[in-house]
């Protein structure tokens, strides 16, 4: 893995959009997880793509499937079993719960 050292961001620049091409800006950095248009921008321009961030919903379903393999390995019931596969279609259906 890769270690990245941070910089001092001490550079401005500013650039001008029409409507359309802000509209278009959000769109991309909502798609893609970002809340500041410096960052998606950064990203871009330093690797030609953008990462996609990881959002809050994903990191709790992470846990909660986590959780579930390790009730899996306690060998609890299959009737908790499938509470907890069911919480975790409630989460990914609706966010979370």
């Amino acid at each position: 893995m890769k270690t990245i050292e941070k910089q001092n961001k001490d550079t401005r620049i500013t650039i001008r959009l029409s409507k359309s091409e802000m509209e278009s800006l959000e769109s991309k950095m909502s798609e893609a997880g970002y809340k500041a248009a410096g960052a998606f921008i950064r990203d871009f321009v330093a690797n030609n793509s953008v990462k996609p961030k990881v959002v809050s919903d994903v990191v709790h379903i992470a846990r909660e499937l986590m959780s579930l393999a390790s009730m899996i390995n306690a060998e609890k019931p299959g009737s908790q079993l499938l509470e907890k596969v069911k919480h975790i279609a409630r989460i990914n259906v609706g966010g979370l719960v």
